[in-house]
């Protein structure tokens, strides 16, 4: 018992030896306040890196507007110089070169030397130009104008444009090297061929509920009497068809037969923006299937037989030295002009009395026989045919895409991108301004990324 008096008497007697106690509280004290500045720190730096990115953001959409804005001054350029006086410059097209343009205005500070040494002045003495340090913009402009526009078979059953749109479509996917499109079943386990793809295209956009009628054997093309069938509904997320035009290009994905390969293959070529006849100066070199497509829809009846159509290698190769033809020539000046190349692919076509083109003021010279130089034979075209589905004149639909650049550090950058397309002659009703200018051409479609 004496044992454990004198330990309970040792416990409850007090400590006297405080020494470390300061340091502990101290420490305790340093790794609180350290918590505390860590966490506002981070807190700053993120509230400062959101606070730049949106910064950075607001600076890239409005130099990528900057960029828009340009392309309408360039249209402008277009519409109101070059297109007026294409009898004496030919087919300009400054939308060709508004990539090297936009350079003086919102490229960086070596690539507006670079512009002003090829103009011959000194960029750095102008005003204005450059979007400020580290920030930038780019302007890329093409046509639809020289694509078949699909929404021609839609509306109001339009016979003659839904029977043109038939014809060049169909051309467009008989070469039988696309076989393999048109074998294979796609993910709702059906098949279509050719006719079922270019019918269901009409009737997707059309705006009845019948099967559309091709002209066959004399009879004229109609909306016909059967039902669409095309099985939407059966899909695996079944859905109806629109019955209208199209509202973008991707939509087509929609019709039926018209899978992920087909629009790789053939969406370069197709738009549904524009008028319905393909203009003959907006084709480009890798538009030849269009155009190879063209002539088979519009050859004459009596040429339907011939050799050519019935070999795509023949038929390509017209289609190529048609546009090579015309680019030599400073493009076509006419649809007659077409219709001369395509019937005989090596001559050069005088489109003046004195034996000048108006591009390039050269004399110019036709040869006696088609196969005289390149061996690429042609074929006779129907003028009527060729008239309802190409024409030749001023552009009208401009796709735009402009990004807005701002570099951060030298490995990132902030960027907006602006994806429009302009109709030149559309007529705007929802302006505010009061110049009358304004009110011709629109936007159509205007997305930003």
């Amino acid at each position: 018992m004496s044992a454990l008096r004198r330990l309970a008497a040792r416990l409850r007697r007090p400590v006297r030896d405080e020494r470390g106690v300061a340091l502990i509280m101290v420490a305790v004290v340093i790794a609180t306040l350290s918590a505390i500045v860590a966490e506002f720190s981070y807190n700053a730096r993120v509230d400062l890196e959101a606070a730049a990115n949106g910064r950075d953001l607001l600076r890239a959409e409005y130099l990528a507007r900057a960029g828009m804005n340009l392309s309408r001054l360039l249209i402008k350029v277009q519409q109101t110089v070059l297109d007026p006086n294409r009898k004496f410059l030919g087919d300009v097209q400054i939308a060709d070169f508004a990539s090297i343009i936009v350079r003086g205005f919102g490229g960086d500070a070596d690539e507006r030397a670079g512009l002003g040494s090829l103009l011959g002045i000194n960029a750095e003495s102008l005003k204005g130009l450059g979007a400020g340090k580290g920030a930038t913009f780019d302007l890329l402009m093409t046509s639809d104008d020289g694509k078949l526009n699909l929404n021609c078979g839609g509306g109001l059953n339009d016979l003659p444009r839904q029977a043109a749109l038939y014809g060049v479509l169909s051309a467009l996917l008989w070469p039988p090297r696309y076989d393999r499109l048109f074998q294979s079943a796609d993910a709702d386990g059906q098949v279509s061929t050719r006719d079922d793809v270019a019918r269901a295209v009409l009737d997707w956009a059309d705006v009845d509920e019948t099967r559309f009628e091709p002209a066959l054997n004399g009879k004229p093309a109609s909306s016909g009497s059967s039902a669409e069938d095309y099985r939407y509904d059966a899909s695996r997320d079944p859905y109806r068809p629109h019955n209208h035009l199209f509202d973008t290009l991707e939509e087509v994905h929609l019709v039926r037969g018209f899978g992920e390969e087909v629009y790789g293959s053939f969406g370069e070529l197709l738009t549904v923006y524009g008028t319905c006849k393909i203009n003959l100066g907006a084709l480009k070199p890798e538009s030849w299937p269009l155009v190879a497509a063209i002539i088979r829809a519009t050859v004459k009846d009596d040429k339907r037989t011939d050799p050519l159509l019935l070999d795509e290698v023949l038929l390509a190769a017209l289609a190529q030295r048609v546009i090579a033809q015309s680019q030599l020539l400073g493009g076509f000046q006419s649809v007659s002009d077409f219709v001369k190349l395509v019937g005989d692919p090596n001559q050069q076509i005088n489109t003046d009395p004195n034996g000048t083109t108006p591009a390039t003021g050269t004399a110019t010279t036709t040869s006696p026989s088609s196969s005289s130089s390149s061996g690429v034979t042609g074929i006779q075209l129907d003028t009527t045919k060729v008239n309802q589905v190409v024409t030749m004149g001023p552009r009208r639909i401009y796709r735009i895409d402009a990004t807005g650049s701002v570099e951060r550090t030298r490995e990132r950058k902030v960027q907006v991108h602006i994806r429009a397309v302009w109709d030149a002659t559309h007529f705007n009703q929802n302006t505010t301004s009061s110049d009358p200018n304004d009110r011709q051409g629109t936007w159509i479609y205007y997305r930003l990324d």
